[in-house]
C-alpha cells in the first residue's frame, strides 16, 4: 500500500512541480505524508484533497494571527504616542497654567492661547497634543 501511495504521491507532486516553489512543494509533501501516516486507509486522491483543506485552514489561521498581531502593534504604537504626548504636555504644564491664569474665563486652553497670541506649535505641542491637553484638564479639573 505504501509503495502504491508513494507512486501516486510522486505523480501528484510532479504535476505540481512547475506551479509551486520548492519550499511549498516540500511543505505539501510533508503534509501529505503526515496525513497518510495518520490515515493510511485513505487513497492518495483523498489525502491530497485533505491536505489542501488543512493547508487552507492553516492559511486562514495564519492570516487571523497576523491580523491580531497587527492590532496589538497598532495598540502599542497608539499607547506610546499617547504617553509621548502626555510627556510633552506635562513639560509645558506651567506655561499652559500661566496662560489660563492670565486669560481667565476662557472655555478652552486653545481660546486662552489664541487670546495670548500663542500657538500650540510655539509651545512645542501639536494640535493633537492640544486636544489631549484639553481632555486632561477637563477630566482632572484645575
Amino acid at each position: 500500500m505504501t509503495d502504491q501511495f508513494d507512486a501516486q504521491l510522486q505523480k501528484a507532486l510532479d504535476s505540481m512541480r512547475d506551479m509551486l516553489p520548492e519550499s511549498a512543494l516540500l511543505h505539501l509533501e510533508a503534509k501529505l505524508r503526515q496525513i497518510h501516516a495518520e490515515r493510511p486507509d485513505l487513497e492518495a486522491r483523498e489525502v491530497v484533497n485533505l491536505a489542501f483543506d488543512v493547508l487552507e485552514g492553516d492559511r486562514i489561521d495564519a492570516r487571523l494571527a497576523m491580523e491580531e498581531a497587527r492590532e496589538r502593534v497598532d495598540e502599542a504604537a497608539s499607547a506610546e504616542a499617547r504617553r509621548a504626548a502626555m510627556q510633552r504636555i506635562a513639560a509645558r504644564s506651567a506655561e499652559l497654567t500661566a496662560v489660563e491664569a492670565r486669560y481667565p474665563g476662557r472655555a478652552t486652553i486653545a481660546e486662552a492661547l489664541a487670546d495670548a497670541g500663542i500657538s500650540w506649535a510655539y509651545l512645542g505641542l501639536s494640535e493633537e497634543d492640544g486636544l489631549l491637553a484639553e481632555e486632561i484638564r477637563r477630566g482632572f479639573g484645575k
